[in-house]
């Protein structure tokens, strides 16, 4: 990555426009940039052309514009991405491949932007121009990216991609999303009884305890195939699964959402330092959390 000598005025504005972005997910206007460093926007107007210049910012122009930072604007202000890889994915299986870096290119094209990928690993082993392939979460940015690959040059390490999906997933902890006190039951409940529960409250899963202790998870699946199979007479041990797979309230969201692409499930129980059930979270809380619909 090329060194970039900012200027105090440059990094600034620069560190101002990441902190807005992050906070509001949407493209920022040079007013909130001034009005957050108290600066006059003509001078922020100004240092941001600059900053463009060097390819560490993106704009749009219309009513709807703004300016955004770019993958590279991170990489100055956090550290580069090549000291902290993330591993290529395909068909939700990860690959033997390391992602050192990442170029973003064209990024407000509206036909999809495009990627340029430096990794580590036997490329021609395991990828072919048309695959679909997964990057991320990046840790400098949180950012994941997702695309069809374009083409393959093994001798120089590098993958040309076309996004076709680009999120960035801030940095907050699981209980900025998890719903909280969640309900919960008990091993000896009859399965109709939590049935009808569950159909009453409108959710899909919780967490079994006994004692105060997490034995297990039951979900509106398990239900689903106690019935199917007659068992009315059932309780939640005899359908409940074990061991339970729990993320800290402490944890990252990115960390949330790797365990549930690893685990291939749909909800995590979300625990306090003492192993107490204090939240659930599920893909849908994610979701709805990086659309800035959940705060």
């Amino acid at each position: 990555m090329a060194q970039y000598r900012l200027t105090m005025s440059q990094r600034e504005v620069l560190e101002a426009l990441i902190r807005l972005y992050e906070q509001k997910r949407r493209l920022i206007k040079s007013k909130e940039i001034a009005e957050l460093i108290n600066r006059d926007e003509g001078t922020v107007r100004n240092i941001i052309l600059s900053l463009k210049s060097l390819g560490l910012v993106e704009s749009k122009t219309g009513p709807s514009g703004g300016y955004m930072p770019t993958l590279k604007a991170y990489e100055v202000m956090k550290g580069a991405v090549t000291q902290m890889p993330v591993k290529l994915r395909k068909d939700g299986e990860e690959l033997d491949i390391t992602v050192v870096g990442i170029e973003v290119l064209d990024i407000l094209n509206p036909e999809g932007g495009r990627a340029i990928l430096r990794v580590h690993g036997d490329v021609r082993r395991y990828v072919r121009p048309g695959d679909h392939i997964e990057i991320g979460p990046a840790p400098f940015a949180g950012v994941r990216i997702e695309g069809d690959v374009i083409h393959i040059d093994p001798a120089s390490g590098q993958i040309s991609i076309k996004i076709t999906r680009m999120i960035s997933v801030p940095k907050a902890p699981v209980m900025e999303a998890a719903s909280r006190n969640p309900i919960t039951t008990t091993p000896d409940t009859p399965i109709t009884e939590l049935a009808k529960l569950l159909s009453e409250k409108r959710i899909r899963g919780v967490p079994v305890v006994e004692d105060g202790r997490l034995v297990g998870i039951i979900t509106q699946t398990d239900l689903t195939r106690a019935l199917a199979e007659g068992r009315v007479d059932a309780t939640v041990r005899d359908y409940m699964s074990t061991p339970v797979i729990t993320i800290r309230e402490t944890d990252d969201i990115n960390h949330a959402i790797e365990l549930m692409n690893k685990h291939d499930i749909g909800r995590l129980v979300v625990v306090d330092s003492a192993n107490n059930v204090v939240g659930m979270i599920t893909r849908t809380d994610v979701l709805k959390f990086i659309a800035g619909l959940k705060k």
